[in-house]
């Protein structure tokens, strides 16, 4: 016959407040203590250098995008749009193409919805742009004013990347998007095309000023930084718990004693 095994040794219960106190309170423990907590801070003023270092070296990019260029030198013709490219502050000069107007609906201006009057404007180089000319509050007021666009236009705005003509309602007829693939479909005769679109900073006459914030550019932070960071707070509890367990290893040895 198998000879039943031994009970397992039962695990102590943890000790009392009282009775962990009994151990704790002696000198020893109490210098442990003290050298525990001062290590601790130790490693957690480390963990707070680290995470300042992370803000610190977080990198956000340059890009002078509130800086008039001429549009030649941040882009081309039949060529992508750049990331940095993307809302920059541009100028250029050319010729209205008359007949070439689109109404875009449905686009909000600062949180209002109402229309564009885009043109197509060739530039003395030859090359093709779309450019909003401004915000109207319905399609019928922003059809009004294209009379009044000038045949040459100072261009002066915001450099932006072309839409997706998925947001048009086809089956309605309307158009809602900034797509210049769609555009140049619909102008008489395009030459070279610039892959994006220009808002204007001061629109045509009977029209307001399409809102044009400055873009977002995102904060890298340095996650390394961070990491040794959550590491030294890390660090700072374990040698609080480490004078923990040494006190509860004594408490074991001495034997529970009487429970409060």
């Amino acid at each position: 016959m198998t000879e039943p095994h031994a009970p397992d040794a039962e695990t102590p219960p943890p000790p009392t407040l009282a009775q962990f106190l009994r151990i704790a309170r002696r000198p020893r423990w109490i210098g442990a203590l003290v050298l525990a907590i001062a290590i601790a801070s130790g490693f957690a003023a480390l963990g707070q250098w680290q995470l300042e270092r992370s803000v610190e070296n977080a990198t956000v990019p340059e890009v002078a995008t509130e800086t008039p260029v001429p549009l030649s030198e941040v882009a081309e013709p039949q060529t992508p749009m750049t990331d940095a490219a993307i809302g920059q502050r541009v100028t250029a000069s050319g010729t209205v193409v008359a007949g070439d107007f689109s109404v875009l609906t449905g686009r909000e201006n600062d949180g209002v919805a109402g229309a564009w009057l885009v043109a197509h404007v060739v530039t003395a180089d030859g090359d093709s742009l779309a450019v909003g000319l401004g915000w109207a509050p319905d399609a019928d007021a922003a059809l009004a004013a294209e009379a009044q666009v000038p045949e040459t236009l100072e261009v002066a705005g915001r450099y932006l990347p072309t839409e997706s003509p998925q947001l048009n309602e086809v089956e309605k007829g309307e158009r809602k998007a900034m797509s210049i693939g769609e555009l140049v479909n619909l102008w008489a005769e395009p030459g070279p095309v610039y892959a994006g679109y220009v808002v204007l900073a001061d629109p045509t006459p009977g029209l307001a000023a399409i809102h044009q914030p400055a873009p977002y550019r995102d904060t890298s932070l340095n996650w390394l930084n961070i990491f040794y960071a959550v590491e030294w707070v890390l660090f700072a509890g374990f040698a609080v718990f480490l004078w923990y367990r040494l006190v509860r290893d004594v408490w074991e040895q001495e034997g529970p004693g009487p429970r409060a």
